[in-house]
């Protein structure tokens, strides 16, 4: 006997159905905690677990806890099927009522299971899964870090709006070890030129002249920062560059890390021109197992770079990118395409004949990512180096 066992996974219960080859069912709830697992666990205990196959929504992260179950149980990766939540949508919608709770859900995963026609995720459960997590993190401080940088302008353009004009790069340890001495234009002028170029004396790798500082210092006592709020203004200056200071070390932290683990895979990855420390790992870490991808196109749909089109009658629309999938992915393979538009004469070369075009930067850029996600995925499946002389 075979059975299909169908979860609708939740953040604290799941719902479960075991739906034998024969057609007969057996629904049931279970908590999302140790007592819940052992109740599932003495049911598996009196039927064959090699003949089951297993299957659930890979849906945020909730479905983890349980996928481990499995694995600890004894059950194999292929007996444990994810699938794509669109794809358990429009089997859910052939039933006319459009009826949709836990059960029905769990009731429809296992049928799914039963009929056979539906294609799995893919999830990795070895060291790719560290450097997939932590790329993920440093990705989501970066972007709060550029948030934090936000802030911190708009403090600094009503405080001080003239220091903006003086320092192109306001996060710079100059900049900021200034920010956080003096804070408002009227502490800064009263500060003398050489006290000023004794502190920032050895913050800056190439130095500061002392005609910026003169001219900083002209700013501040010329400023027409406002007078009112300034307090807060400063705690709260105070607190973003701390802030900002904190995301910094954690994201070198990271980087060091994930480097460190990248060291233990033997991949040619980095031989393509735009990937670099920094991008490398994250598209290493997302794609996992080239073996996963039948094709480029199927690599190019996963990162979501994979053309959206809108027609109807006579109507052509504008063509996006679907964006499904990995965005993580799709934010590493577009700004090393970034990279390579720079650096790589036939990337350039078409980028600029886009632009000549009159296609946007956003669009050229894209079409790169595209192009470089074939070139990612040739590398990976033949396991060789980059050869700019097959790039056409």
């Amino acid at each position: 006997m075979f059975y299909y066992l169908g979860i609708d996974v939740g953040k604290f219960s799941h719902s479960l159905c075991l739906l034998k080859e024969d057609g007969s069912k057996t629904i049931f709830q279970i908590e999302n905690n140790r007592s819940g697992f052992e109740k599932l666990r003495k049911k598996l205990d009196v039927i064959d677990t090699k003949n089951i196959l297993i299957g659930m929504e890979a849906t945020g992260h909730y479905f983890l806890n349980i996928y481990d179950f499995f694995l600890q149980f004894g059950i194999t990766v292929d007996q444990l099927a994810l699938l794509n939540p669109l794809q358990v949508k429009s089997f859910r919608n052939t039933n006319l009522r459009g009826t949709k709770t836990d059960n029905v859900d769990a009731d429809r995963i296992a049928s799914l299971l039963r009929f056979g026609d539906f294609k799995r995720c893919n999830v990795s459960i070895d060291n790719i899964t560290n450097i997939r997590e932590l790329t993920r993190l440093r990705s989501d401080l970066v972007a709060n870090s550029s948030s934090i940088k936000r802030k911190i302008i708009s403090v600094v353009d009503r405080i001080f709006p003239e220091f903006g004009t003086i320092f192109s790069n306001k996060f710079g340890k100059t900049a900021l070890e200034l920010m956080i001495k003096y804070p408002t234009p009227e502490e800064l002028s009263d500060v003398s030129v050489d006290e000023l170029m004794k502190l920032v004396k050895g913050l800056s790798k190439r130095g500061i002249s002392k005609d910026k500082i003169k001219k900083l210092h002209n700013a501040a006592k010329n400023s027409i920062g406002i007078s009112f709020g300034k307090i807060a203004f400063k705690i709260e200056l105070e607190i973003l560059i701390t802030r900002l200071r904190i995301f910094k070390e954690q994201i070198d932290s990271l980087d060091k890390t994930i480097n460190e683990m990248m060291d233990d895979f033997d991949t040619k990855l980095f031989t393509i021109p735009g990937i670099g420390t920094t991008t490398g790992p994250a598209i290493f870490s997302e794609i996992g197992k080239i073996e996963n991808f039948p094709s480029a196109i199927k690599l190019i749909a996963f990162a979501g770079l994979d053309p959206k089109s809108r027609e109807s009658g006579t109507y052509q629309g504008r063509t996006p990118i679907s964006k499904r999938g990995s965005k993580y992915l799709r934010n590493a393979i577009w700004y090393s395409a970034m990279v390579a538009c720079r650096v790589n004469p036939t990337f350039k070369k078409d980028y600029d004949k886009r632009r000549k075009n009159g296609k946007s930067h956003r669009y050229s850029v894209t079409a790169a990512a595209n192009k470089l996600t074939k070139v990612i995925y040739h590398v990976l499946k033949y396991d060789c180096s980059f050869n700019p002389k097959k790039l056409v």
